[in-house]
């Protein structure tokens, strides 16, 4: 048997543990720039407040029913992430961190214990010590563990657990489930898929496998499988590395001079470094794009890329960003309004690679050895205590977060005082 455990309204929930006057009030989280919703409480979806709403859209509603509104705080949302996960590993030996707020673990081996009785202690007091309420679906497959989560969530909040163990249980969820709602099926497939005449999750699970993976993919053949309740997708313990590390945001206000908008560049390219050196990789390439604001409709538009081959694949961020940089001349114009810049490591690659280039000398152990004391000292002092020269120090361009909550896990400065 396959679990899942989601954290219910993940980001507002982590603003309610350390604001307790937020319990039973409506609560929103602002997407970058404070621009729109991407996160709700059930108070707030009771309101109607639906997602990617832009913010000057409720405004008035929100003065209304006194909704309290937060910017997105990623530094608070990763590490109380990482704290429930650590949590939830008390409970259950093999874990898959599927996303931020949500892990597959391996109910195998538990039917010896009082299986649901088991469950429901570990949901509350995973709730309990974390803060956050959370939600535990449990099946033979992940694809039918994710609909006993979602019935948990719907019909069983406060129980916050649903089992299908039997052919009775799952047949009944798949009948109620709208096929949108499967896991993996988005709104293309889902188009093809009523065009066909299928509209739930129990049509689906009809489906012949061989016809699903010649007419579809093997990606829907498998699910058909999951949800006929033969396993096909295992968990996966050890995170693959990740392919491309990219990061983009929006700038607080429009940028039209190179200077700011290469200093911006070069801390995206700075913390996409990091994360490919936490991942032991190099990387082979770099892609930098630029885009002005798709939404006006009275600026010029322009939305340039390029792509940057290194000399030797590396994770040395003074030669990756000096290399980003260099791409962003080759595409920057002075005549736009830019809204945003965006930066991509590709061809990525274990660190052992070790390829060469005859035309380049050799500094690898070098730049090895000064950027583990580099890390090393941004680790114990602060990140950036030492960083390129190109990353500036003044950010003009950082994004709007007007709102943004304390790092109450993260600064010294920022923890609760109880008096």
């Amino acid at each position: 048997m396959i679990g899942i455990i989601d954290c219910n309204n993940f980001y507002a929930s982590c603003e309610r543990v350390f604001n307790p006057a937020l319990k039973d009030v409506p609560v929103i989280i602002y997407s970058n720039n404070d621009g729109a919703v991407i996160a709700r409480s059930e108070e707030a979806k009771a309101l109607g407040i639906g997602m990617a709403v832009p913010m000057f859209e409720i405004k008035r509603l929100m003065k209304l029913h006194d909704i309290k509104g937060f910017s997105s705080n990623y530094t608070l949302y990763g590490d109380m992430s990482r704290r429930i996960k650590a949590i939830i590993r008390t409970f259950f030996k093999d874990v898959e961190d599927y996303s931020i707020d949500e892990s597959f673990v391996d109910c195998d081996g538990l039917e010896y214990r009082v299986f649901f009785d088991y469950i429901k202690t570990a949901r509350d007091k995973i709730s309990h010590w974390f803060g956050v309420p959370v939600s535990i679906g449990v099946a033979e497959t992940k694809t039918l563990a994710k609909l006993a989560n979602r019935i948990a969530k719907k019909q069983y909040r406060k129980i916050g657990v649903y089992i299908i163990d039997n052919e009775e249980k799952r047949l009944s969820a798949l009948r109620s489930t709208e096929i949108n709602d499967v896991w993996g099926i988005g709104g293309r497939i889902t188009k093809r898929l009523n065009a066909k005449g299928i509209y739930t999750a129990y049509d689906l699970s009809l489906l012949d496998t061989d016809w699903a993976k010649a007419n579809f993919s093997v990606v829907l053949q498998r699910t058909v499988y999951e949800l006929k309740g033969i396993p096909c997708i295992p968990l996966e313990l050890i995170p693959p590395g990740k392919q491309n590390i990219a990061s983009q945001k929006s700038f607080g206000v429009y940028q039209t001079e190179l200077e700011p908008i290469a200093e911006a560049l070069a801390n995206y390219t700075a913390r996409v470094a990091e994360k490919l050196r936490r991942q032991k990789c190099v990387a082979g390439g770099i892609e930098v794009w630029l885009g002005t604001n798709n939404f006006s409709k009275t600026d010029k538009q322009y939305f340039p890329s390029i792509h940057i081959v290194c000399d030797i694949p590396t994770d040395y961020t003074p030669y990756l960003i000096k290399r980003a940089v260099t791409g962003l001349k080759k595409i920057y114009r002075k005549e736009f309004l830019y809204k945003r810049v965006g930066v991509m490591l590709t061809d990525i690659r274990d660190a052992s690679d070790g390829t060469l280039n005859l035309f380049c000398p050799y500094t690898r152990q070098k730049e090895i050895t000064v950027i583990k004391q580099v890390d090393r000292i941004n680790r114990l002092l602060g990140r950036d205590t030492v960083r390129s020269a190109q990353q500036g120090f003044v950010a003009d361009w950082r994004m709007k977060q007007e709102s943004l909550s304390g790092f109450f896990t993260t600064r010294l400065s920022d923890i609760i005082e109880i008096k």
